[in-house]
């Protein structure tokens, strides 16, 4: 459980009974122009799960899967690096902490796997998660021109993860 957040949530790692949960979650956070082709489906979800060099961490309310967050951690990489391939929180759980929860989360287990830095890329369309991650220490590195597809741009952005534990949890807006 998460001690700071507004709501009992509990974040774990994500196991193979939580795929159909994640998919509510994908279709519900991701069913938008500029990520329609790139959704996570079933065998995607399973490849990360199988792949030992993921973090894959979901969030749980109650019983129900409300958000997840997933990608490599990369400590041989120069600079050791990790980064997020997909974060969602489904939309009736946002600005509840939960994405921070989730975020910081990442962002601890990368740290202790010795990486320094997460990277990421969000569609330049999407205000709030440019926000939130701005937000978290998350600074514009380039734009990626049609990352989404034809003029659909994304932005590349990292933040360092050289700090010490534990994480102050800014609250969601």
């Amino acid at each position: 459980m998460n001690e700071g957040s507004r709501y009992p949530t509990e974040i774990r790692p994500a196991g193979q009974s939580d795929i159909d949960g994640l998919l509510v979650v994908e279709r519900q956070c991701f069913n938008v122009h500029y990520y329609a082709y790139y959704m996570l489906g079933r065998r995607d979800f399973e490849h990360y799960l199988e792949n030992s060099s993921c973090t894959f961490l979901v969030a749980v309310l109650d019983t129900e899967i409300v958000g997840y967050v997933l990608g490599p951690v990369e400590p041989w990489r120069v600079p050791a690096a990790a980064h997020i391939d997909s974060i969602a929180v489904l939309p009736e759980a946002q600005y509840k902490t939960i994405g921070t929860h989730l975020l910081h989360s990442f962002m601890q287990q990368a740290q202790r796997q010795g990486c320094k830095l997460i990277t990421l890329e969000v569609a330049i369309a999407n205000d709030t998660g440019l926000a939130f991650f701005a937000r978290h220490g998350f600074q514009p590195l380039r734009p990626l021109r049609n990352y989404y597809g034809q003029g659909l741009h994304a932005q590349f952005m990292a933040a360092s993860i050289e700090r010490p534990e534990p994480w102050d949890l800014p609250a969601d807006p």
